[in-house]
């Protein structure tokens, strides 16, 4: 859902998708592991993964604009590097 509001241009829907508390479904401990149910769930960290960093990087098409898929009015600095854009 992130990625597909990021690459529609509403960022804040991408990050408030990231960010929603669902529960046991969209949880994190301190460590980071996705909790989704009776066992870490792996695939919702990579997904988790992904998304920032496609966020962050952009993806083919969009302008050379860093952190294109996180809102540009100020409430995030977004820093990264060595990240290629997505497909």
């Amino acid at each position: 859902m992130a990625m597909a509001a990021a690459r529609v241009g509403e960022p804040q829907i991408a990050v408030e998708a990231l960010l929603k508390d669902a529960g046991n479904k969209n949880h994190y401990d301190e460590r980071g592991v996705n909790t989704g149910g009776p066992c870490p769930y792996l695939p919702g960290n990579g997904g988790l993964l992904y998304a920032v960093a496609m966020m962050a990087a952009g993806w083919d098409g969009t302008p050379p604009r860093q952190a294109r898929g996180f809102p540009s009015n100020g409430s995030w600095v977004v820093k990264c590097e060595g990240l290629k854009k997505a497909p």
